[in-house]
């Protein structure tokens, strides 16, 4: 089973997201059925020469991930709404995530901030039919990014010379 991290709780996917919605465990007095939406697409050769063959190279967010995004990081939703889809689709930076298995940050970098999408891909060794999909998405200081590649490896990384430890 896919984990989907609910409110800081992990919850179970109950059925395989093949189609636009899903059932999925969500706090009380919500909506178990929540939708999906296409959010983009990943650069699926770079992926799969780090991670091995996923299984799609679709990127999808459910309206559960939108709440958490709005819920923990509020100042950030707009930018999500705004800048989610470039931020997957053209990333200057790709980098794994070397403490969850199959979890890449995707990062953009605009003139006075940096993007962070949290993926989970959906690799051929994961339940069939899953698709990749935003975990979380929050703003990340030039300091944490530097930080965030010296400790992961970089799958992308335009200007990425400059982030190398010296």
């Amino acid at each position: 089973m896919y984990e989907a991290s609910s409110y800081g709780k992990s919850k179970k996917v109950a059925n395989r997201i093949d189609s636009d919605i899903m059932e999925t465990s969500l706090p009380r007095g919500e909506s178990k059925v929540a939708t999906i939406r296409p959010l983009g697409n990943i650069k699926i050769d770079v992926i799969e020469k780090e991670f091995g063959k996923v299984q799609t190279d679709e990127i999808v967010v459910t309206n559960e991930r939108e709440a958490h995004i709005k819920a923990r990081h509020p100042e950030d939703f707009e930018l999500f709404q705004k800048y989610g889809a470039e931020t997957v689709n053209n990333p200057d930076f790709i980098i794994r995530d070397g403490k969850n298995q199959g979890t890449v940050f995707m990062v953009r970098k605009l003139p006075d901030v940096n993007l962070n999408v949290v993926v989970r891909v959906a690799l051929e060794i994961d339940e069939e039919g899953l698709k990749n999909s935003v975990m979380t998405f929050y703003r990340i200081r030039e300091r944490n990014l530097r930080k965030m590649i010296e400790k992961n490896s970089i799958l992308i990384g335009k200007d990425s010379v400059l982030y190398k430890r010296e």
